[in-house]
C-alpha cells in the first residue's frame, strides 16, 4: 500500500510538471507572438530586440573615476555610433553598499540600443572595457515592439 502511495504520488508531481513545462514553452510562444502582431497607436509594430548596456566609469583597478563625465560621453559615443545604427544614450548615477558598510557611487553612461548583431554588441562591449578600464559592462536583453511614428 505503502508503495502505491508514493508512486501515485510521483505520477501526480510527473504529470503536474510536464503541464508546467508546456505552459511555460505556450507562454513564450504567446508572448512572441503579442510582440509581433502588437499596434501602437494603431499601427502594427516591428518586432525587435532592445538592449540596454550599463557602462560605470570608475575605474576597475583604483575604484575611483579618472577620465571626466563629459571626456567619457564624448569617448564613449564615438564607441556606440561605431557599432550600432543608432542608440539612445542617457546620465546615471549608481550606488551600492560595499562590505565594509559604506555606500559607493559611480556615475554611469546608459545606452539603449534595437536591433544590433551580436558580434557589433560584443565589439562595442570589447572596446568599452579597454578604453574605460572596466571589469564588465551590464548587458540587458528583452524583446521588444516599435513604431516610428510621423503624425496623422
Amino acid at each position: 500500500m505503502k508503495n502505491r502511495i508514493k508512486t501515485f504520488v510521483l505520477t501526480g508531481l510527473l504529470v503536474c510538471s510536464l503541464a508546467s513545462c508546456g505552459n511555460a514553452q505556450q507562454a513564450e510562444n504567446n508572448a512572441q507572438t503579442t510582440a509581433a502582431e502588437t499596434l501602437i497607436l494603431g499601427q502594427k509594430s516591428e518586432p525587435s530586440e532592445k538592449y540596454t548596456l550599463y557602462l560605470g566609469l570608475n575605474d576597475k583597478d583604483t575604484y575611483e573615476q579618472i577620465i571626466s563625465t563629459e571626456e567619457a560621453l564624448e569617448k564613449a559615443n564615438l564607441i556606440c555610433a561605431k557599432y550600432a545604427g543608432g542608440y539612445t544614450q542617457l546620465s546615471a548615477r549608481g550606488g551600492w553598499t560595499n562590505d565594509d558598510g559604506t555606500l559607493g557611487h559611480e556615475n554611469t553612461i546608459v545606452y539603449l540600443i534595437y536591433d544590433i548583431s551580436e558580434e557589433n554588441l560584443k565589439a562595442m562591449l570589447d572596446e568599452f572595457l579597454k578604453e574605460f578600464n572596466q571589469s564588465s559592462v551590464l548587458v540587458e536583453k528583452e524583446s521588444a515592439s516599435h513604431i516610428y511614428y510621423s503624425g496623422n
